[in-house]
């Protein structure tokens, strides 16, 4: 067990990250590792994610005081230059001397024990500089300015300026740079909105009605579930609104036979099993043991028995027609950049299109499954036409027995019938797509 600091377990965090761990793993890991007080888990948590979010945008200022590059430093020091650099740029609540003096010991305990020097003089200089910092121009280059300026990559820009314009682009970006709102999809089979409402605010925490979804809370960002013994008893599920919508999409009925082709963790799976009281038969299918075993957690903690999970590739496998079907399928997850701010920098723009491909293959074999008559929800979590629009398009044209079929008439409103885009600077929610399709084949 490591001493108790903060700023070191976000140092230790980003390193894991810059080796391929996922954020919420790396912290996690990290704060196992050192012994935090809540208050110290909480800047741990507010660091880490802070710079991972707002790393392009650091490097630009470290890169324009420093003479030695941010990207060509030692991974330790580059860590705990962009974290200290983090804190004096965006955190106003943490001094200067604090956020540089903190900095400075951790790189002089470190085996390049002159980086103390180096990092000391750079915080400083950046501190006095802060306010000078010359970002690209607007004017003659609009995706580079808005790239730095709001710490996302070049190419993310570039699209979402050519599909939404500069403002909404700003704010998208700027939506993506806060920490999310905490969502909990109420479980309506062991209680109601309106007591586990009453729960929340006796614990101190906003608890307000989604902006759609009736079996949404949020609390806003303040509080913490993992400290909440009636998330291990099963009465809420931690999901983003936008997710919720997905199984109100498809609407099965109690009774009914539901295959959910890309299950795990399990939040849809559960959610499809409580519209359905619980009663009838839910296939839910992922490709690992591991991603198994997390839906039958889950299941198991919300009191729930019709779900069998199963090990399945959903590009390839064959199941007896089903009354309804849910793709929720992998994705370049553009949408939900403010659960996952390092997906910004591990992504590139080809991967869209190598997982349009994956999300085609699996939607043609999912339109098997779908009974005559039955239902067929195709859903992502990105803003991506790509992904999206593009590929329910690819999908009529091959399945001309298939229809778009109405969503709820409470869902935000759309443009086209049977599809909804769901944008974080328009509907306060993450970004996701969904799209309802009917076998009309009888």
């Amino acid at each position: 067990m490591q001493e108790s600091n903060p700023r070191a377990a976000a140092v230790n965090a980003l390193m894991r990250i810059e080796s391929g761990v996922a954020i919420s793993d790396a912290l996690d890991q990290a704060l196992k590792a050192y012994r935090l007080n809540n208050l110290d888990r909480g800047l741990a948590t507010e660091i880490t994610y802070g710079t991972v979010r707002m790393q392009k945008a650091i490097d630009f200022a470290l890169d324009s005081i420093s003479r030695i590059r941010i990207d060509s430093l030692e991974p330790r020091v580059r860590a705990i230059l962009r974290t200290g650099a983090y804190q004096i740029l965006y955190l106003s609540r943490v001094p200067v001397s604090a956020a540089v003096n903190e900095a400075v010991k951790l790189a002089s305990a470190g085996k390049h024990r002159k980086a103390g020097g180096y990092v000391n003089a750079v915080l400083r200089n950046l501190a006095r500089k802060s306010e000078s910092i010359k970002y690209p121009d607007p004017e003659s280059d609009p995706v580079r300015h808005v790239a730095v300026k709001h710490s996302h990559p070049e190419w993310i820009v570039k699209r979402w300026l050519h599909r939404y314009g500069l403002e909404n682009t700003v704010r998208f970006c700027q939506i993506n740079n806060t920490s999310p709102e905490i969502h909990v999809r109420v479980n309506t089979l062991i209680t109601s909105p309106e007591t586990l409402g009453a729960h929340f605010v006796e614990q101190g925490a906003l608890a307000e009605k989604g902006r759609f979804a009736p079996d949404v809370l949020v609390l806003g960002r303040s509080f913490s579930p993992a400290a909440d013994p009636w998330l291990d008893r099963g009465y809420y599920y931690v999901q983003n609104e936008s997710s919720a919508l997905v199984a109100h999409a498809l609407a099965p009925q109690p009774g009914e036979t539901v295959y959910d082709l890309c299950a795990a963790p399990g939040g849809k799976t559960t959610h499809l099993a409580q519209l359905m009281d619980n009663r009838g038969r839910i296939i839910a299918v992922d490709q690992t043991d591991e991603k198994v075993a997390m839906i039958e957690e889950n299941a198991a903690r919300l009191r729930i028995s019709i779900i069998e999970p199963m090990v399945g590739d959903a590009a390839v496998l064959k199941l007896p027609p089903a009354d309804r079907v849910l793709v929720d399928a992998p994705c370049s997850g553009l949408g939900v950049l403010r659960h996952r701010p390092d997906a910004r920098w591990r992504r590139r723009e080809r991967d869209i299109l190598s997982l349009a491909e994956l999300q085609r293959r699996i939607l043609a074999n999912a339109a098997a499954m779908v009974k005559p008559g039955g239902t067929l929800v195709y859903a992502t979590c990105t803003t991506e036409p790509e992904e999206n629009e593009d590929t329910v398009r690819w999908f009529l044209k091959r399945h001309p027995g298939f229809i778009l079929s109405p969503l709820p008439q409470w869902f935000p409103p759309s443009q086209h019938v049977g599809m909804l885009s769901i944008l974080p600077f328009i509907h306060g929610i993450d970004g996701f797509f969904i799209c309802k399709l009917q076998n009309n084949q009888f």
